[in-house]
């Protein structure tokens, strides 16, 4: 059969020829479209953050007394602040001259190592009662508070079980000026709380006026110690726990005037990190830089 059109078929070949091509793009096409980049993943799971702790607690001890207070029960006070609540502390009701107790506290610091602050707050003096013989001493009946003024509230470093104020050794400088050797004749005190001519014998007064604007505990050369457990244990610096003793004492040279008279107040333990921390308890308003 003889092709009597010769255009068209040369038409319809092309057409063809070109569709075919189009079929041919679009396969390629396809195929880059499916292919994959190389990668590669890694990861580091199971992350974790935990804010660290630091937990104190403060146990006080009647360690010794007079025969008054242990007829009282004083040397079976022993208390644990370990909480958020207050501890009551000790209360005595019928102080009379010659009377005498060592309360000794002792401070650890879990965790962590912690800077440690020392604080008296609501010290408050009453003039109580006001019998005639306190009138009479005072030559008034204004019921004067003296109580603050003649109560020894003496600091010391230490204390070595001896069961009398003997035991007792080391005055702390901040309230004391005394030597380290210092021999103490606690038979005849004086009645505004010296003993010889080096050492002081600081009072309730005096003591409030120290701690009222907060004490920060501090080591043999006057910088702030660090009290608690280090991440290893190694970091001598670091004192496991920090002890101190108050002697408490009504010298028998005090007289009438402060019959019926007392005094109430708080001691008040903190503590704050060491780590990141070059200005302790800076932030506290009633912080004070004792030497």
């Amino acid at each position: 059969m003889t092709d009597n059109n010769p255009k068209l078929y040369d038409l319809s070949r092309r057409k063809m020829l070109a569709g075919l091509g189009a079929v041919g793009l679009a396969s390629v096409g396809a195929g880059l479209g499916t292919s994959a980049y190389f990668s590669d993943t890694e990861s580091f799971s199971n992350n974790s953050l935990t804010a660290g702790t630091l937990d104190m607690s403060v146990s006080a001890d009647v360690v010794a007394a007079n025969q008054y207070w242990m007829d009282q029960g004083g040397l079976d006070i022993s208390v644990v602040a370990d909480s958020q609540e207050p501890v009551f502390g000790l209360q005595v009701d019928d102080i009379k001259p010659g009377d005498w107790a060592i309360v000794c506290f002792e401070i650890s610091v879990g965790d962590n190592p912690g800077y440690v602050q020392v604080a008296t707050e609501n010290f408050a003096q009453s003039g109580g009662v006001n019998p005639e013989p306190e009138q009479a001493e005072e030559g008034d009946a204004n019921n004067d508070a003296d109580l603050g003024a003649a109560l020894l509230t003496t600091v010391w470093q230490s204390y070595d079980d001896s069961g009398d104020r003997a035991g007792l050794s080391t005055l702390d400088p901040v309230f004391n000026n005394a030597s380290d050797l210092l021999t103490i004749d606690y038979a005849e005190p004086d009645e505004d709380g010296v003993a010889g001519l080096d050492a002081h014998y600081t009072n309730a007064v005096e003591a409030d006026g120290v701690l009222s604007g907060g004490y920060i505990v501090k080591d043999d050369t006057g910088v702030p110690m660090l009290v608690g457990s280090d991440s290893d244990g190694t970091d001598s610096e670091v004192a496991d726990t920090y002890e101190f003793c108050l002697l408490l004492e009504l010298p028998y040279e005090v007289g009438n005037e402060i019959q019926g008279d007392g005094i109430s107040f708080d001691l008040v333990f903190e503590t704050e990190q060491v780590r990141n921390n070059d200005t302790p308890f800076a932030n506290q308003t009633n912080s004070t830089s004792q030497n």
